[in-house]
């Protein structure tokens, strides 16, 4: 396969690093060992390894080769391979001037997503920062290729930073699949601070295909002492909806008011949140409350209204028996209803697990889950991951 032979290069470029001096390597490997249990499929192991680059001259760290990928066996089928990046990122003219070529996730404005191209960076001041991008969109299984539609993506990004509490940005995004545009929008976005202690952002997307709004959010968070308060307001349309691969799904818009507060005493944390989020025919009404600190939470859910009530309890404990070891717990428990069907449903879950760091570049980590459910009366799962961090 192309991608074990792009590994092997890599390895071989690893392992020949103190021999050429003149070149700086760093990043991980990931591996990663996952069974599980389930009625009536039996019990099944799945494999990946991962692996996370970057290769840069010694004497010039503006200049490097960065990527990330994956193989993996589930089950009994083929190695599946997946690229979500490799991209060659260079600076010039005292680093007012970017260039990134290569498979690259993008997320400035209304540009996001995974994307074959290049993308270019000017700042022109200390205050102006522009962008633009013009390439393919990637494989929908992100194969180590480009993809075999005719298709673009072009987009463009400006952000001014007039003072320190007063920032904003305008972005523009378009992709076309054979000559047909799925995707068009532009969007424009407000944030900062105020006096260190009231940070505000509005931001505001327009679907040029449909005339209409996709996307607005507002939001405030107060700090004052002790104290933190939030709000914020969502109209959202599924961003599902720009494609056609995922039309089998129905996804409703809705728009969504959030409030929250949290009190800090000593070393703990109590919070209390509202969410009211409204469909086109119905409302959800949800509260949430928890406890926390340093080493973890517990907290209560009450639900109503869209998809029926829903009543639960969760905790989250991360815990340092030594500086080398963390013991991770968590429990939840639900009641709740079907949607459109009063029929009461009870789903626990439980995982344990830990993160083992006997040196600094390695991280041994394990975890069991176990669900039950109306549909599963025991659903085991075990990971097992190794991560290696390595730099030279």
């Amino acid at each position: 396969m192309t991608v074990f032979k792009y590994l092997a290069i890599l390895l071989l470029l690893v392992l020949m690093q103190p021999a050429i001096a003149q070149i700086r390597v760093s990043g991980s490997l990931q591996s990663s060992l996952y069974s599980l249990e389930t009625q009536p499929a039996g019990s099944q192991s799945n494999f990946y390894q991962g692996m996370q680059l970057k290769v840069s001259p010694a004497g010039n760290p503006d200049v490097y080769l960065s990527t990330y990928f994956r193989v993996a066996k589930v089950k009994d089928v083929d190695w599946d391979e997946q690229f979500y990046n490799l991209y060659l990122n260079w600076k010039i003219a005292k680093k007012r001037l970017q260039f990134r070529l290569g498979r690259q996730f993008l997320y400035d404005g209304v540009i996001n997503g995974t994307m074959d191209g290049l993308l270019v960076t000017v700042q022109p001041t200390q205050k102006l920062n522009l962008k633009a991008f013009a390439g393919l969109e990637t494989p929908f299984n992100r194969d180590f290729q480009t993809v075999n539609s005719d298709s673009n993506a072009i987009g463009g990004y400006a952000s001014y930073r007039f003072s320190r509490g007063f920032n904003a940005n305008v972005s523009y995004f378009r992709r076309e699949r054979n000559d047909q545009t799925v995707w068009q929008i532009i969007g424009a976005a407000l944030h900062g601070v105020y006096k260190d202690n009231l940070y505000y952002q509005a931001q505001i997307d327009h679907n040029l295909e449909s005339g209409e709004i996709q996307g607005m959010r507002y939001r405030l968070n107060y700090y004052y002492q002790n104290w933190s308060f939030s709000g914020e307001f969502n109209n959202q349309k599924p961003r599902i909806f720009e494609d056609s691969f995922f039309r089998i799904f129905e996804q409703e818009a809705f728009n969504q008011i959030r409030g929250g507060v949290t009190y800090r005493i000593n070393q703990y944390q109590v919070g209390l949140q509202y969410l009211l989020t409204s469909y086109e025919k119905d409302e959800t009404h949800q509260l949430i409350a928890n406890l926390g600190n340093r080493w973890g939470l517990v907290g209560l859910v009450f639900q109503d209204g869209y998809a029926g009530d829903n009543i639960g309890i969760y905790g989250d404990v991360r815990y340092p028996v030594i500086p080398q070891l963390t013991v991770k717990l968590y429990s939840s428990y639900y009641n709740f209803q079907r949607h459109l069907v009063e029929i009461d449903e009870n789903a626990t879950a439980f995982s344990g697990g830990f993160d083992f760091r006997p040196v600094k570049f390695l991280s041994i980590q394990a975890e069991v889950q176990e669900s039950i459910n109306s549909f599963y009366d025991n659903d085991l799962r075990g990971l097992f991951r190794l991560l290696y961090f390595f730099k030279k």
